[in-house]
């Protein structure tokens, strides 16, 4: 019955069903065949939603919004590119560490990628770089967006699993950095087999001017996620905080917003929540006739009968997130998926708190694997290159992501080193 489940909810969205409404038809059609009251789906549907931590998302996503429309951006690229763009393929580490910097802003890897990708692939294929493969780092470095705290897919992690997002995004951080020193490790490999031109040299008066500029950008990371670490705030007054902070940057201090664009921010934000607030309605419903069917121990009780050693357990783990997350949205995986796998993790002796990590880094790569590639296809629709041809380096970036998600995997103290 599960795996059932799993084929009817794929094969839905493969047929081109919204994932929200793809999950409420899986639901349906699950108690129908299993003679469950009809009447629990739409009262799961609004208590699913009915959870204060869920507020933070739209106002997240907000921030992120805020950001994008505003010099944040330039000034953060400005910053990194003093800071990195000395090195040898100098503006592709200034992609991944501008996306580091807007990772602890947005939270969302699809907002990241619609970014930066109309903002470096122009200027990165006009400085002599391949038009694919700056297609191809720009995706993989706005990964981090769900990495490096704050992230929406962390949020809806901790709802699903009542664990703290405080925890989680104090986890990001280690995975994070690791994961952007890797993509900065394979950019110098390309830019060493390509000849990729240094961005400038090092000057430290530049580097002050700019650090300067971009102070106030840097702060709301600071206050925002460090507020939240520290306890002063929850994750929803931290995204309120970093909203408030963000509007009167751009009201009061670059005066890059008007009204009338943050009208247009304010709908763009509204359609984006809407659909997360689907898939998170219809996942209740699906979570609760999961857990009442017991499928959750059936599959963890299929995947861990299947070896009793540790590290192919864990292996296969990896492997099944690996493969739904290149068919699932990042947001209904969570919901859907963790359910299924958190009583095998917790068996198997992996923190809650790790292996929620784990799930994110898993879908950051599902991210960027066809058919669903959700930040893969952002990046192509923005800049008109064709997927096969970013694959053709992306691939590489792919294997970067893969090697630093075994290293987590088996290495919990990269994740959750203070406990």
């Amino acid at each position: 019955m599960a795996w059932m489940v799993i084929a009817i909810l794929i094969g839905l969205i493969i047929i081109g069903m919204p994932i929200g409404f793809a999950i409420m038809a899986t639901a349906l059609i699950a108690m129908v065949i299993s003679d469950v009251n009809l009447l629990l789906l739409p009262v799961q549907m609004f208590s699913g939603t009915q959870n204060l931590v869920l507020l933070a998302i739209p106002l997240f996503i907000l921030m992120g919004e805020l950001m994008g429309a505003t010099s944040i951006s330039r000034r953060m690229i400005d910053f990194a590119s003093a800071l990195v763009g000395w090195m040898r393929g100098g503006l592709s580490h200034v992609n991944v560490v501008t996306s580091m910097f807007m990772a602890e802003m947005s939270g969302s890897a699809v907002a990241d990628a619609a970014v930066m990708s109309k903002i470096f692939v122009p200027e990165m294929e006009r400085k002599g770089y391949p038009r694919p493969y700056a297609a191809a780092i720009t995706a993989a470095s706005a990964t981090l967006g769900i990495i490096i705290p704050p992230s929406i897919p962390m949020v809806l992690y901790a709802v699903t699993t009542n664990t703290s997002p405080r925890d989680l995004f104090l986890a990001g951080i280690g995975p994070g950095l690791l994961l952007g020193g890797a993509f900065m490790i394979t950019a110098y490999i390309f830019a060493r087999l390509g000849n990729h031109p240094r961005e400038r040299s090092f000057q430290l008066g530049v580097l002050w001017i700019t650090f300067k500029a971009a102070f106030i950008p840097l702060l709301i990371p600071f206050i925002v996620v460090g507020g939240l670490i520290a306890g002063i705030y929850t994750p929803t007054e931290a995204a309120a905080l970093g909203v408030i902070i963000a509007l009167i940057f751009g009201f009061g201090i670059s005066r890059d917003l008007t009204l009338k664009k943050l009208y247009e921010l304010l709908v763009m934000t509204t359609r984006q929540t809407a659909t997360v607030m689907m898939i998170i309605a219809g996942s209740a419903v699906l979570g609760v006739y999961l857990a009442n069917e017991q499928i959750p121990q059936q599959i963890a009780t299929a995947l861990g009968g299947a070896s009793d050693t540790f590290w192919v357990q864990v292996v296969l783990i990896n492997l099944f997130l690996l493969v739904l997350g290149m068919f699932l949205h990042a947001s209904a995986a969570i919901i859907v998926v963790v359910p299924l796998l958190l009583p095998l993790a917790i068996e198997l002796g992996i923190d809650p708190i790790h292996f929620g990590i784990i799930v994110c880094l898993n879908l950051g790569i599902g991210q960027q694997t066809p058919p669903v590639a959700s930040v893969l296809l952002t990046v192509c629709s923005a800049t008109g290159v064709r997927i096969e041809q970013v694959m053709h380096y992306g691939k590489w970036f792919i294997a970067t992501m893969f090697i630093v998600l075994m290293l987590v995997s088996f290495i919990p103290d990269i994740s959750i080193w203070w406990k």
